[in-house]
């Protein structure tokens, strides 16, 4: 479970007083002249790069009986911005040594052990510090270098121990998430997945870590998919326009469990009234979609009343008195917030394009296409040219993906003219003109034979 390398993100401001302030600013006695010139020469070639130069001329310094800290802070960082790690780990140490109050050269020791891998001295050093006498923000980076050394000694509970709290940093969830995994604690291990995905949907490593803790769990079902959407994002080019659309599929994530939670929530005669159908509703039924749960979220999206969303405006208000159990969508006012509307309308395109899905996945072909036959049809939303353009565009994208879909769906039926027929509409879609030609000839191709075959 040895995985994590040393995170950027534990690279601290050396101190207060960092290369290019006023080398005079010190704790303690002050710089002497000799000290506070030569520290003034070399800020002016760091600033510049030139971390050789400098460095040659701050070296006599350390030949002092006791140089001044800021001597330490200066030095021993510009030997580890050179790669002489060793060394700077030895002025650190001398450093410390002089100084062992002094908070910031014990965070560089300890920051300079752990890049020489010498864990056990990195947690003898940085536990010496009171975090309660610093600041919350260096506090936590000594948590967590302290973390570090643990999880890398095979301390998994130790690790867990000092960084599972209250208020736990982004980058602590994969030590936390590993160590928890080593100990086969697999519940606290999903835990720590969702939480972590809470806030970054879309990270490969939580997944990965997901899809383990499933699996030690024996939820044979959650891990397949939780392991499906980790090829996903191992297949995914960073560069690939489609990544955000995919992504929207998490972009609702509470936990990974969504699907089984919200979808039980069910509307009868006697509940409570349910806000109008939004983007939560639509990322709980994508939910069951991905986990294979099409009877469940179809029912979720039969709930809403569906028959009222063509050509309308979601309303966000409460439901009709007169139609308990259905979610009440009303016309938009023109006077009404356009961007509110626009939301809609997408929305309204996404949940017939899902419900034909699922549907689709229940073989209910039939229902399926009447779905996406609704797609794209709402009336495009006032605007500025430019915005009206861009609904245009996106309601032609909808419009050649759910009749693509229709096409497939003839297809694996094999009712061949009406695929052929579907193929034909699609290349009316502006931007699907070659995919459409391509369909067409293949499906030509495929019926010629199987006539052949006959």
């Amino acid at each position: 479970m040895n995985y994590l390398k040393l995170s950027a993100l534990m690279l601290l401001l050396v101190s207060s007083l960092s290369h290019g302030q006023d080398v005079n600013t010190s704790v303690g006695r002050d710089l002497n002249r000799y000290e506070s010139g030569v520290l003034s020469k070399a800020t002016a070639l760091l600033e510049r790069n030139e971390l050789d130069v400098a460095l040659k001329l701050m070296i006599p310094l350390l030949e002092q009986s006791k140089p001044h800290q800021v001597v330490f802070q200066y030095v021993c960082k510009t030997l580890g911005d050179t790669g002489a790690d060793t060394k700077a780990l030895s002025c650190w140490l001398r450093g410390y040594q002089l100084y062992p109050q002094q908070s910031q050269i014990a965070i560089n020791l300890g920051h300079s052990q752990l890049q020489l891998e010498q864990y056990k001295a990195a947690i003898a050093t940085l536990t010496r510090l009171k975090l309660s006498m610093l600041d919350e923000p260096i506090a936590a980076q000594i948590r967590y270098m302290r973390g570090y050394a643990h999880y890398q000694l095979g301390q998994y509970q130790a690790a867990i121990d000092l960084l599972y709290s209250a208020d736990v940093k982004l980058h602590w969830w994969p030590i936390i998430s590993y160590s928890q995994l080593a100990l086969e604690q697999w519940q606290q291990s999903k835990v720590s997945a969702q939480q972590w995905l809470t806030f970054e949907p879309a990270n490969l490593t939580a997944w990965q870590v997901l899809t383990r803790a499933e699996l030690g769990l024996d939820n044979k079902l959650e891990a397949a998919v939780a392991s499906d959407v980790s090829a996903q994002l191992q297949g995914l080019s960073s560069a690939s326009r489609s990544l955000q659309n995919r992504f929207g599929l998490f972009g609702q994530i509470k936990a990974y469990n969504l699907a089984a939670s919200c979808t039980s929530l069910t509307l009868t005669a006697n509940s409570l009234s349910f806000e109008a159908f939004d983007t939560q509703d639509l990322a709980c039924a994508q939910y069951a979609w991905l986990s294979g749960r099409y009877d469940q979220g179809l029912a979720f999206l039969q709930a809403f009343n569906s028959d009222n969303l063509h050509g309308t405006a979601v309303d966000r208000g409460r439901l009709n008195q007169g139609n308990l159990g259905h979610v009440s969508f009303k016309d938009t006012n023109l006077n009404d917030d356009n961007d509110s509307m626009k939301s809609s309308l997408r929305l309204i395109d996404d949940f017939y394009l899902l419900q034909g899905q699922l549907y689709a996945a229940l073989k209910q072909g039939d229902n399926a296409r009447k779905a996406w036959s609704k797609v794209g049809q709402q009336i495009l939303p006032l605007g500025t040219a430019a915005e009206i353009k861009h609904a245009r565009q996106r309601r032609n994208e909808l419009q050649g993906q759910a009749q693509l879909l229709i096409g497939q769906s003839y297809w694996l039926e094999q009712q061949w003219p009406e695929a052929q027929a579907s193929y034909r509409k699609l290349a009316q879609t502006p931007g699907f003109e070659t995919l459409a030609a391509a369909f067409g000839q293949r499906l030509e191709s495929f019926t010629l034979r199987e006539d052949k075959l006959r």
